[in-house]
């Protein structure tokens, strides 16, 4: 294959076509029509020699020659995008830009919220579009498909690769939860609290509770009645009954006079909350990126 042949413009339908894994959904992406898409996709495979995207009963899957390109694509696209198309500096007040963003719903409360509250107020041409952690972070920080996610450290020394740089941006702890007319009102969270009254526990989708674990080595089972996917809802979910919980402690002072909580002191050790900000190393230098990243330092609590 002769390099000089290679038009940049049928990378970038490449690149659309091995994300979406669908002509249809690449025609939208790319905005092109249906026809012109298949056509591209037709003169890719005769360039590199290999079908790329084949029918798998109603959809279609790359190849293992397509599944190879993936990244390396991406890569060189990225390059291009940040250091030759991208402008050399950036103006939030008149320039655009679209950022994806991913983090738990605790999160977003105490961070994403006063950070769109600073980035929507200010500046009309920026735009934040956030989503919910997923298993595919690690892809979709590979991918350019999202900007930034903000994970547990301890979950993303597993999930994440080398290629990503990182800031601190949650230091927090865990505190206990009961209704304002519970037993323990006004005082602190024993142990052995949480096998004498109901648990309400903290199920989150990646199966990674370090309070749970820190529970069970102090030797102790909660008696579990009620669990929950989100933090944000585990306050409101108490008023009236007996059941006591662990939450971080700026998330509960943030809702407890709208939930009818109080939070009570751990009689027992419990690791602190260490959650960071994470994104591609070749965003390190985007000055679009690097403005976002000043954002939501200036918003850490």
């Amino acid at each position: 294959m002769n390099l000089g042949q290679v038009d940049l413009n049928l990378l970038v339908v490449l690149d659309a076509l091995l994300r979406e894994q669908n002509v249809t959904r690449a025609a939208e992406r790319l905005h092109m029509s249906q026809p012109a898409t298949s056509t591209a996709l037709a003169r890719l495979r005769k360039l590199l020699g290999d079908p790329l995207l084949v029918k798998q009963g109603r959809y279609l899957r790359l190849t293992p020659r397509g599944e190879a390109l993936v990244e390396p694509v991406r890569e060189v696209l990225g390059t291009i995008e940040q250091h030759i198309v991208a402008p050399p500096d950036f103006d939030p007040a008149h320039d655009e830009r679209t950022f994806n963003l991913a983090s738990s719903d605790y999160v977003g409360v105490v961070i994403m919220r006063p950070l769109l509250e600073r980035v929507n107020g200010l500046m009309p041409n920026v735009r934040l579009e956030m989503g919910a952690l997923s298993g595919d972070a690690a892809r979709m920080i590979e991918r350019d498909e999202i900007d930034l996610v903000i994970l547990p450290e301890v979950l993303a020394e597993g999930m994440l690769s080398a290629s990503c740089s990182s800031a601190p941006v949650v230091r927090d702890r865990y505190v206990g939860a009961v209704w304002s007319q519970h037993p323990l009102a006004g005082g602190s969270l024993p142990l052995e609290a949480l096998t004498r009254y109901p648990y309400l526990a903290y199920a989150p989708p990646n199966g990674c509770s370090l309070m749970d674990e820190d529970i069970e080595r102090a030797g102790v089972t909660p008696r579990v009645e009620v669990t929950s996917v989100n933090f944000i809802t585990m306050p409101f979910l108490m008023a009236g009954t007996d059941l006591v919980t662990i939450i971080p402690e700026s998330l509960g002072e943030q809702l407890a006079p709208a939930a009818g909580i109080e939070l009570l002191e751990p009689e027992f050790p419990l690791r602190p909350v260490r959650e960071s900000a994470y994104w591609h190393s070749r965003r390190d230098a985007d000055p679009a990126h690097r403005w976002l990243r000043e954002q939501l330092l200036a918003v850490l609590p």
